[in-house]
């Protein structure tokens, strides 16, 4: 099955949207504090996102980052949680957010889904990847799809998420795509991208599903390899074949962005969209997007909340096939 997300850059936000955001002038560090809501431990994806985020808004006098708030458990829902019931504990808070946040609300594991937060923007577009250790006798794809055919249980996988969200929806496509039933495979769940992969790096399990910038850094000391990304193509300056290349009908891509409080101020939400529109047009963002080979997605206003409707009805046709 191929899904995908659209990538979009700057141009592609709404004229009207633009106009209302920037009538306010220019935004300066000492005007916006803002602190990060993470909903995974640290070395994750949201994790890279949101420092990453902080570190360009800082870099280019946007604004102040006040601190990274790391608050993990139920799989991200807990910050989630606090940050619908207590948002006085969250003061001048953003919370990064991806594609799980719709997964796990249409899988019930959250008691919230994105309409209870305040959508601000989405900044990125981020490939998935399977990765295996250096010392694996899996070449590519296909030989680790063969190894799944043949004897499922004994391929444990590790992913970064909880069962039918993001890492074990990409696996179950992965599956679904050479003909294996989701429910043989051996996942096991990890909270964050970072435990996954030192899980794998332990011997405890034989391969990971993560995003791809999580997984760079252990490719480039060598410990790892990555299989296959989930690109429809090959991503600049990665030496890895996409999935379809290998003969999987695989393409899938992770938006993620940035929520604050139910209730938040107009004038608070503009300010904050402005700050990261903002921001995305600089150099400095662009070069921290490709050290991490995300792709742009900027979305703001309305066509940020039809963006997240369409994608709430797609993915429940394709979590209803998979369960």
């Amino acid at each position: 099955m191929s899904t995908g997300i659209r990538s979009t850059t700057l141009k592609s936000v709404t004229t009207a949207a633009l106009m209302g955001l920037f009538l306010t002038g220019p935004v300066l560090a000492k005007e916006i504090e803002v602190n990060f809501l993470i909903p995974g431990g640290e070395g994750g994806g949201w994790d890279t996102t949101a420092r990453t985020v902080g570190g360009a808004l800082e870099e280019t006098n946007h604004a102040t980052v006040k601190g990274y708030e790391n608050l993990t458990g139920a799989g991200g829902g807990r910050a989630l949680l606090s940050l619908v019931n207590d948002p006085e504990k969250h003061p001048n808070t953003l919370m990064v957010q991806s594609t799980p946040l719709v997964i796990r609300a249409l899988t019930g594991v959250y008691q919230n889904n994105w309409q209870d937060i305040t959508p601000v923007a989405t900044m990125i577009s981020a490939y998935q990847a399977v990765a295996v250790p250096a010392t694996s006798s899996f070449d590519d794809m296909n030989s680790f799809v063969a190894a799944l055919k043949e004897s499922p249980k004994d391929v444990v996988v590790a992913g970064g998420s909880g069962r039918l969200s993001l890492d074990h929806l990409t696996l179950g496509l992965i599956a679904q795509a050479s003909g294996i039933q989701l429910e043989k495979l051996r996942y096991s769940s990890a909270d964050g991208g970072k435990e996954a992969l030192d899980r794998m790096l332990d011997g405890k399990v034989k391969a990971v599903v993560s995003g791809v910038g999580e997984l760079l850094p252990a490719a480039a000391d060598g410990r790892i390899r990555i299989l296959g990304v989930t690109s429809a193509e090959p991503l600049p300056g990665l030496d890895v074949p996409t999935m379809k290349s290998q003969g999987l009908d695989v393409v899938f891509s992770n938006w993620r962005g940035f929520f604050t409080a139910p209730g938040a101020s107009e004038e608070q939400v503009a300010e904050y969209r402005q700050m990261l529109v903002s921001m995305s047009e600089t150099g400095t963002w662009t070069e921290a997007r490709g050290k991490h080979k995300w792709e742009p997605l900027v979305l703001v206003g309305d066509e940020l909340t039809a963006f997240l409707a369409k994608q709430e009805k797609d993915l429940g046709e394709i979590l209803n096939k998979l369960q």
